[in-house]
């Protein structure tokens, strides 16, 4: 098994058990262990871009380790009930590939090559 998808099937572990819970705090830890595993992309898109082209695949990772940030924070929110906070991240994944796609394209609008 490659380093990469050991890496994905963490992931998706992760993922499985922060579906599987109810409890908040594990999910905020889960949102923290993928942030962890996910930050080199974050670090490699930033460095790819000053080299003026990024991996696909790159800014999938990047994009991924942002949306765990955001959940992570969305559920520290104090002044909102557990379900909005979810409904809320529900909302953010539906919208992921999107989010993936106008990155891809304001990259490619600043001159930035994807491979």
């Amino acid at each position: 098994m490659t380093q990469y998808e050991l890496e994905e099937n963490l992931l998706s572990a992760v993922d499985a058990v922060a579906e599987q819970t109810t409890d908040i705090t594990t999910k905020m830890i889960a949102d923290l262990f993928k942030s962890a595993v996910l930050k080199k992309y974050k670090v490699a898109f930033d460095q790819e871009l000053i080299q003026g082209g990024v991996h696909r695949k790159i800014i999938d990772k990047a994009v991924e380790f942002c949306y765990s940030e955001i959940c992570f924070s969305i559920r520290q929110l104090s002044n909102s009930s557990d379900d909005d906070k979810e409904k809320l991240i529900e909302e953010g994944k539906k919208v992921k590939s999107h989010i993936k796609g106008m990155v891809e394209q304001i990259l490619v609008n600043k001159g930035i090559e994807i491979f």
